[in-house]
């Protein structure tokens, strides 16, 4: 072992324990609150939920957090946890260890993916190419991901899951390098190759591009299996968080741990169930354990 990973692996134990000193380990344990709407005939389940906004000197959210992982953790089926950025609020050191030794002490699901937002990366203020290092050696450190780049993708229970992150520090738009556009593309390829759903995980709605959006949204509407999640923008969850956008199927998800004007409270994230033709999303209140049934959605794959 480097010296660089024993000192990772040192802060990453100082992180757990400092998560097990602020949520006690018997408030860590869990059983099965909800299940799959048909759990025989079940592919996949996955977890989403958006813009956690963990900061140190806010403990009241903290401890929402805590509760959205929970419940996250109390189901029967729980094949990944997607995290769709803002993980933290200024992407401090403190923050990023309150927020993945979270994910580490509770393990809200088999697999956990975590997705890079405006704020990880210094809110359009910070050194991208510092920041988004440290986000990857989070990664590495707590989840034992080894992403090169923080965009990255991976397959599980033949879906196809794919994370893009913006390549500037950027506030309300997401830069995107050629370099993103041309491995996007020869994933969303393999995955097509092999009829596999896809799923794209974004920290910024499609349209949330630099320039020209549609270079991105026209390669994504080619695949017919595709469903697109994003977050950033705080909306209250509606009728129009479920929209087509020039072709591309898209859901875009509220902060999980505040309350939000004309909407619903704090706590709203999205299961989603895949069988065999269908991709259905089930919205949840992770903090009262409440189904949103009237935003459910079904998709054909």
């Amino acid at each position: 072992m480097s010296v660089s990973e024993l000192i990772n692996s040192v802060k990453s134990t100082i992180a757990v324990i400092l998560v097990f000193l602020l949520l006690p380990v018997s408030s860590l344990e869990t059983k099965v609150t909800h299940e799959a709407k048909n759990g025989e005939e079940l592919v996949a389940s996955f977890t989403v939920l958006s813009d956690c906004h963990v900061e140190t000197n806010n403990y009241d959210s903290y401890s929402l957090f805590k509760t959205i992982l929970l419940d996250a953790k109390a189901t029967e089926t729980k094949d990944a946890a997607i995290f769709l950025g803002d993980n933290t609020m200024n992407g401090q050191v403190a923050e990023n260890a309150l927020f993945f030794g979270a994910l580490k002490a509770v393990r809200p699901a088999d697999e956990t993916l975590v997705v890079m937002g405006n704020h990880d990366v210094g809110n359009g203020e910070g050194d991208y190419e510092k920041m988004s290092k440290q986000f990857l050696s989070y990664n590495k450190t707590f989840l034992g991901e080894s992403h090169e780049k923080p965009y990255f993708y991976k397959v599980i229970k033949g879906c196809y899951l794919i994370c893009l992150a913006t390549e500037e520090s950027t506030v309300n738009t997401m830069k995107m390098t050629d370099g993103q556009y041309n491995w996007l593309k020869a994933v969303l390829d393999e995955a097509d190759e092999k009829d596999a759903p896809i799923f794209v995980f974004n920290h910024y709605p499609v349209n949330y591009m630099e320039g020209d959006y549609e270079y991105l949204s026209d390669l994504l509407n080619d695949y017919e299996s595709l469903v697109y999640f994003s977050g950033h923008n705080h909306f209250a969850l509606t009728e129009y968080s479920f929209s087509v956008t020039n072709g591309v199927r898209g859901i875009n998800l509220p902060r999980c741990t505040e309350t939000v004007t004309q909407g619903h409270d704090c706590g709203i994230g999205a299961v989603v169930e895949v069988y065999e033709d269908e991709v259905l999303v089930r919205i949840r209140n992770f903090v009262t354990g409440q189904w949103l049934t009237e935003f459910e959605r079904s998709y054909s794959i």
